[in-house]
C-alpha cells in the first residue's frame, strides 16, 4: 500500500535546485503517487495594485512557465504544475484541502546547498501548526542515499489519539526507510514525573526507588507499543534515554547522524491547530535535519478554503 498518494511540493521556481521535489519523486516512484509542483506568488493585492494588468499577467505567465518546465522534467511520475497566489502558508493549506493531498513537502533553505542550516521560518511553523496533512520540510543537505530515519514517540501517552499517533509515527518511519533505502530507529525519552519536587522531599533511597519505578514503567510502555506493531519493529534499533524529550531527541539526532526525523504535532488549546505541543515546538525550533510531521487522524485545521 502506498504511504502517500497525492504529494504537493512547494518549490521556489527561481531556485537552481529543488531538494523537496527530488525527495518527492523518489517517494512517488516507489509508491505510485502523483505529484503537484507548486510555487506561491506572495505579493499582496495592496502591493500589486500598482501593477498594470499587462505586468501582472506577464509575471504570472513567467512563473507558470517555469513551473511547467520543471514539472515536465520529471520522469516516471504523474506530475502537474499549479501556481498559487496569496499568503504562502494559507494558499498551500487551502490547496491541500481543496485537492485532497496527503503530503505537503517543502524545501526550507531553498537554494543554499552547502550553507549553514537556518531555523525553520514563519511559513514552515504555520504549516506545521495548521496543515491537516503530513508535512515534510527538506533540508538541502540531507538527501542522503541511505538516510537514517528516526521516529520520536511518546510511548507513555494516555490519550487514545496520541497512542494512535505513536503507531502512525513508527510505521511511517519504517515505511519511509524501506522506500528510500534507509535505516529506521525509534527514539523514546522518559523522566520521572515531578522529579525535582520528589527529590527535594524524599529520602535518597525513596527517590531512587521512585526513579526506578518510572524507568520500569517507561520500558513497559515502549514494549507495549513495539509489541503492538509485531514484526514491523523487530530489527529496528531503539534508543530510550532519561531526559526531557526535546533534549533527548535533539542530542540523538546529532549523535546518530539522523537525516530525517518523524514526529507528531498535537493540537492543543481552544482553537484547533493554533498551538501545537510544547515539545514539538521546542524541537523544531532547533532541528537541523529534515523533518516529517504527522497529526492525529481527527485533526481539523482552522484554515478554510475561500468560497466554502
Amino acid at each position: 500500500m502506498a504511504l502517500f498518494k497525492r504529494i504537493l511540493v512547494d518549490i521556489d521556481s527561481d531556485a537552481a535546485v529543488h531538494p523537496a521535489l527530488e525527495r518527492a519523486i523518489l517517494l512517488a516512484r516507489d509508491g505510485g503517487a502523483t505529484v503537484t509542483v507548486t510555487d506561491v506568488m506572495a505579493g499582496s493585492p495592496y502591493e500589486r495594485r500598482h501593477w498594470s494588468a499587462d505586468l501582472e499577467e506577464a509575471v504570472l505567465a513567467r512563473r507558470r512557465s517555469q513551473l511547467t518546465r520543471i514539472a515536465s522534467m520529471v520522469r516516471d511520475v504523474v506530475t502537474d504544475a499549479k501556481l498559487l497566489i496569496g499568503r504562502p502558508a494559507s494558499a498551500l493549506i487551502q490547496e491541500v484541502i481543496r485537492a485532497g493531498h496527503d503530503l505537503l513537502m517543502r524545501s526550507h533553505a531553498r537554494d543554499e546547498s552547502g550553507a549553514a542550516a537556518r531555523d525553520f521560518g514563519a511559513v514552515d511553523m504555520e504549516l506545521l501548526r495548521e496543515c491537516p496533512c503530513a508535512v515534510m520540510l527538506v533540508r538541502p543537505s540531507s538527501a542522503a542515499q541511505q538516510p537514517r530515519i528516526a521516529a520520536a514517540v511518546n510511548a507513555g501517552a494516555l490519550d487514545a489519539a496520541e497512542q494512535a499517533l505513536n503507531v502512525k509515527i513508527a510505521t511511517s518511519a519504517v515505511d519511509l526507510a524501506e522506500r528510500l533505502g534507509g535505516a529506521p530507529m525509534l527514539l523514546h525519552a522518559w523522566s520521572p514525573f515531578g522529579e525535582r519536587m520528589i527529590r527535594a522531599h524524599a529520602s535518597e533511597d525513596a527517590f531512587a526507588t521512585y526513579v526506578e519505578e518510572a524507568r520500569t514503567r517507561a520500558a513497559a510502555d515502549l514494549n507495549t507499543l513495539t509489541q503492538s506493531l509485531g514484526s514491523r519493529l523487530r530489527a529496528v534499533p531503539i534508543i530510550q534515554r532519561r531526559g526531557r524529550p526535546e533534549d533527548v531527541i535533539l542530542e540523538s539526532v546529532t549523535a546518530e547522524g539522523v537525516d530525517l526525523l518523524v514526529m507528531g504535532t498535537v493540537a492543543r488549546g481552544g482553537i484547533p491547530g493554533l498551538v501545537f505541543g510544547n515539545t514539538a515546538e521546542r524541537v523544531l525550533r532547533k532541528l537541523r535535519c529534515s523533518v516529517l510531521t504527522l497529526k492525529p487522524d481527527n485533526f481539523v485545521s482552522s484554515v478554510r478554503v475561500v468560497g466554502d
